[in-house]
């Protein structure tokens, strides 16, 4: 039975936390959103799949409100340990997620072992309470077709148990892994090769006379199945991973569990109740682009490699929340369609490089070192992975992801702030007048869809008597804010896409007005130590502004006085304009691209070239507080 198309805004494809934290976004940015899983997740059980956040990745989570709702539920994980014939080590293996978070300002001083489900769980919640039809599974995507429309150009046909139907949607997502049916649909090139090797991956209760077995992150340096990973997961569950050695041998439960014995040999260790196992080849593959038109992929569904450094999870999340709060602007009529170009530009480089890593992880974890190495013979495979984790540890660990110069991340030859474009933006503690405790920077800039706009006013000082802004900055703030509120300036003339953060150095005991000398845009938060001043590499003496975006990334920095209110609409205008700066306008697409229809098994049924030009007007509903 067919029934009539539906229309939406942006159908998903996938069930995973890709899938699910875009939709999470979309859905409270006010667009009507479809994500169709093929797979029943509600009858799917707890094990397998990816099982290990990093601290990047529990920001991010916190950032959208997810984090608290697996924070009990996760098993908390602080230090590591290595094991070589049964002496342990505090170096090597994973201390190098332990190095990282030492070296970082984040608060998250911890990994979170979590199984795939249980974050699927908590995202569909999160979902589920903005719009209870959002997610729909079992659906299945069996084919896509894109049209000359200016309001819904793709035609997708999907199966609800047992229906076919017709949804319109304005962008199609794949988040459907790395079998990806939109990536196969839409002929995106997804190029790579596959390892040979072949890792065993089990969960279980287990007993063991391991020490550490339930506290650390611990590796297992075997002769015999490679680097062993020993992960302890939820409900007191234990992750083991290890080289498949018994090549040619009939794969069963029984010798599933008796390779891990001999892998986290001289230890003992008896299977309790074994959960679920798996054998697999490594295969390290990435899409030519993750962006044609208004098909995105994202996830595994671009990119897919092994878990030696549990990327998988990690750099989906990632994937996510960029896209997620550029999609959403541009549905809102707030940036220019072109602004979605910068997803491949920045996250296409990212899964290069986890990608190359990869590849030599997955063949160091082995036990074989690779060519470019150049290492002497009789080296130790397990050293040199050592060294490779400890170079790349905070992009591991999502605490230095970066992304280049580009329309978004516009770099300034102000030397108002030394904090660098394209990075993460510090962390550090604030408070509130008054107030006693501290909260963290990223706490009060949580995800709302806006770009933040930190105006860092300057240094307290005795003046006449009383605590004060210090003359000098005075004015300038005074200067910045006349500014803004002039009826001329941009910050009138366009519906807002960011909200404002005022940060004084000092302990201040008067009203932020009276201290500042005018209405303090935005909340006005004190730095008692100016550590959040030192972080952001800003002169106490002169003040300075940083944008920050949605995802947390410094974007923009200008002077705290009139003309930086200037440069600061004029950065907000550029992204807002329907003409796009010289610098995208010489990287990005023209908006011209082949579009094919397929059939399921991706054979083609016809093909033309399909113009675009969707400038997206402004939206009467583009408030993104939710």
């Amino acid at each position: 039975m067919t029934v009539e198309p539906t229309h939406v805004d942006v159908l998903v494809v996938g069930g995973g936390p890709t899938a699910l934290l875009l939709t999470s976004l979309l859905v409270r940015s006010g667009h009507k959103i479809l994500a169709v899983e093929q797979y029943d997740k509600l009858r799917q059980g707890l094990y397998g799949r990816a099982c290990l956040l990093y601290a990047g990745s529990l920001e991010i989570l916190d950032l959208i409100g997810v984090y608290e709702r697996v924070a009990d539920i996760g098993f908390i994980i602080k230090g590591a340990t290595t094991y070589k014939d049964g002496a342990h080590s505090h170096t090597r293996g994973w201390s190098f997620v332990e190095n990282a978070l030492a070296e970082s300002d984040t608060v998250f001083k911890h990994s979170l072992s979590l199984r795939q489900k249980h974050l699927e769980n908590a995202l569909r919640e999160a979902i589920e309470e903005v719009d209870d039809t959002a997610v729909r599974s079992p659906v299945k995507l069996v084919h896509y077709r894109t049209v000359d429309s200016p309001q819904y150009p793709i035609i997708a046909t999907i199966q609800d148990r047992g229906d076919t139907r017709e949804v319109r949607c304005k962008y199609l997502i794949g988040a459907d892994g790395g079998r990806s049916i939109v990536r196969k649909l839409g002929n995106f090139h997804f190029l790579g090769t596959a390892s040979p090797h072949k890792w065993v991956r089990l969960d279980a209760i287990v007993k063991t006379n391991m020490p550490s077995s339930r506290s650390h992150n611990i590796a297992i340096e075997s002769k015999t199945h490679g680097n062993v990973v020993w992960c302890p997961t939820d409900s007191g569950r234990t992750r083991i991973g290890f080289v498949h050695t018994h090549q040619g041998h009939k794969i069963t439960e029984s010798s599933i569990m008796a390779a891990a014995k001999e892998a986290v040999h001289p230890f003992t260790l008896e299977f309790v109740k074994l959960d679920w196992w798996t054998v697999y080849e490594i295969g390290q593959r990435i899409a030519d682009t993750f962006r044609k038109g208004p098909v995105f992929l994202a996830g595994d569904a671009a990119h897919t490699h092994s878990s030696g450094a549990a990327q998988g999870m990690n750099a989906g999340i990632h994937d996510a929340l960029n896209l997620g709060w550029k999609l959403a602007g541009v549905l809102n009529g707030l940036y220019h369609e072109e602004i979605l170009d910068t997803f491949t530009l920045e996250r296409l480089k990212c899964a290069e490089r986890v990608m190359e890593l990869d590849k030599d992880i997955a063949s160091l974890v082995s036990g074989e070192i690779p060519e470019h190495f150049n290492a002497p013979p009789n080296a130790d495979a397990y050293e040199y992975l050592d060294r490779l984790h400890s170079t790349n540890a905070l992009f591991t660990t999502g605490l230095n992801i970066s992304y280049e110069p580009n329309w978004i991340n516009q770099p300034s030859k102000s030397l108002a702030a030394t904090v660098e474009i394209g990075h993460r933006a510090p962390d550090g503690p604030l408070f509130r007048l008054g107030r006693t405790t501290a909260q963290q920077l990223r706490t009060l800039v949580r995800y709302t869809g806006r770009f933040w706009i930190l105006v860092f006013s300057g240094k307290l000082e005795a003046v006449d008597g009383a605590i004060l802004l210090n003359p000098g900055c005075a004015e300038r703030y005074r200067t910045l804010r006349a500014e803004i509120d002039s009826p001329p300036s941009f910050f009138h003339s366009r519906p807002a896409s960011w909200d404002f953060l005022t940060i004084i150095s000092g302990q201040g005991v008067l009203p932020a007005s009276e201290t500042i000398g005018a209405l303090p845009l935005g909340k006005a938060l004190y730095d008692f130590s100016g550590e959040v001043f030192a972080a952001y590499g800003v002169d106490e003496n002169m003040g300075a502004i940083v944008v920050v975006r949605p995802d947390g990334i410094v974007s923009f920095k200008t002077t705290l006085d009139g003309p930086g209110g200037e440069e600061l609409g004029s950065y907000f205008g550029s992204l807002a304009s329907h003409h796009a700066s010289a610098w995208l306008a010489a990287e990005a697409r023209k908006h011209s691209y082949e579009g094919y229809e397929f059939d399921v098994e991706g054979e083609e049924a016809s093909g033309y070239i399909f113009k675009s030009s969707r400038d997206v007007p402004p939206s009467p509903n583009n408030d993104l507080r939710f």
